[in-house]
């Protein structure tokens, strides 16, 4: 996707934490890409990758050129 920024990032979140992002308290998740890069992600792009253990895996979250959502899709 031209003009689109991708970053690669994992994600280990176990279902006790995750838990607080269902009932509120926790809005949005911080990550360290690849690059080393610190992001913040709505909690609610993330939700599609919950399983009954939590949400792990590599991830690609893609952004506009202006930083807004896009997508983020699993990896592996």
């Amino acid at each position: 996707m031209y003009g689109y920024k991708h970053y690669i990032f994992s994600l280990s979140v176990d279902k006790d934490a995750l838990l607080a992002v269902y009932k509120g308290a926790i809005k949005r998740i911080r990550v360290r890409t690849t690059e080393g890069m610190v992001l913040d992600i709505d909690a609610n792009h993330l939700k599609q990758f919950t399983t009954q253990s939590g949400i792990y895996g590599r991830f690609d979250l893609t952004t506009t050129k202006e930083n807004k959502f896009v997508e983020i899709k699993r990896l592996d």
